[in-house]
């Protein structure tokens, strides 16, 4: 017993982890209803693509965020806009970025006409994060990399 329990312990220990295969898919309806529940917790939510080298020159900007805030009223969502058939390569990528926070592959119909349902002044471009604090009524886009140092000082200005 001891054996196995030895063997089992130095498979999971030595041998190299295996990188993320798979990132969940969500529709647009289903994502608006986790940063729009009526609650104290601060929804930032960064829109990516893995195409986008901007949006991947800020992942370990938010990664420190995330790890920062993890366990605060504060709550990273990340939001791939990638074609659902490259969610491998984008779990591979996440992966690869050390990504912990939570994410998702968005599902659209291949056209941008949703997003003024994200927000009416976001055209589009990435990256692109949403900042929402629903009781106190604060919701913010921006529409550039974040710097390190960059979030935190926006949600000060926000009063968040």
């Amino acid at each position: 017993m001891k054996f196995l329990f030895t063997i089992g312990l130095w498979c999971c220990l030595c041998l190299p982890l295996k990188a993320q295969t798979s990132i969940p898919i969500i529709h647009l309806e289903e994502l608006k209803n986790r940063y729009t529940q009526a609650n104290d917790t601060t929804y930032i939510i960064n829109f990516f693509a893995t195409w986008c080298g901007p949006c991947i020159r800020e992942m370990p900007v938010l990664n420190a965020f995330y790890e920062k805030n993890k366990d605060t009223k504060t709550q990273l969502i990340i939001v791939s806009l990638d074609q659902v058939g490259y969610a491998k390569k984008v779990a591979q990528k996440l992966s690869k970025l050390k990504v912990k926070a939570p994410t998702y592959l968005l599902q659209t119909n291949g056209t941008y006409d949703w997003l003024p349902s994200v927000d009416a002044r976001w055209q589009g471009s990435i990256p692109a994060t949403l900042i929402i604090q629903n009781n106190k009524k604060v919701k913010a886009l921006l529409e550039t990399p974040l710097e390190e140092g960059q979030l935190e000082m926006y949600l000060q200005k926000l009063g968040l």
